[in-house]
């Protein structure tokens, strides 16, 4: 009896098992491994600070609305008791010396219609001049991190980060959005197994 083809075939299944358990995921395990989350201000200020900046604010409460949205994570109301740390940053116009623009101009934000199909994954499609206005000022860029924390429980990372104008901005939150994007395509969630009816 020739056994070549079977030993063959083992052989194949096992280079392939092998090269499957190489690939490594594009984030760390810390993505895959954590229950809760936490998210503050960059200066360690959550919500629940009477002092914090109301758009900074705003973009918390955004973010943690995204979270229960997804459900992968719960939301911890302390960072000590979180897996995960998320920290906002909410950019603000600011004057930019290189514009000079208009002297006396005051300058008001203008609204813009969401782009509701516009990918998380493509920064690009915010125009570049986005950030700059006729009058002087320019508007910073949003930014998402993602921290762990160590055994002193200070900060350690970030382990994730981006940025973009206007990237909190609801109802896309797209900052977020990429993170989901990134997190469920290195550690997709399982299904939930239907018990068998007898």
């Amino acid at each position: 009896m020739n056994h070549k083809p079977v030993l063959f075939l083992m052989l194949l299944f096992a280079v392939g098992f092998a090269q499957a358990k190489s690939k490594h995921p594009s984030l760390p395990e810390a993505f895959e491994t954590a229950k809760t989350i936490h998210v503050e201000a960059p200066d360690a200020r959550d919500i629940t600070d009477i002092s914090l900046d109301p758009d900074t604010r705003n973009a918390i409460l955004d973010v943690q609305d995204a979270i229960e949205a997804w459900g992968r994570y719960t939301l911890s109301r302390s960072r000590h008791e979180a897996d995960l740390i998320l920290v906002v940053y909410k950019g603000h116009l600011t004057h930019d010396p290189n514009n000079t623009g208009t002297l006396g101009s005051i300058h008001t934000p203008t609204s813009r219609s969401p782009i509701q199909n516009q990918n998380p994954a493509d920064a690009s499609q915010s125009s570049a001049n986005d950030n700059n206005s006729a009058d002087g000022f320019a508007q910073e860029k949003d930014e998402l991190k993602v921290y762990t924390l160590d055994p002193n429980n200070k900060l350690k990372g970030p382990i994730w980060t981006s940025e973009q104008i206007r990237g909190l901005e609801t109802p896309n939150v797209l900052l977020f959005q990429r993170l989901k994007q990134e997190v469920e395509k290195a550690y997709p969630a399982t299904p939930a197994t239907k018990p068998s009816v007898p």
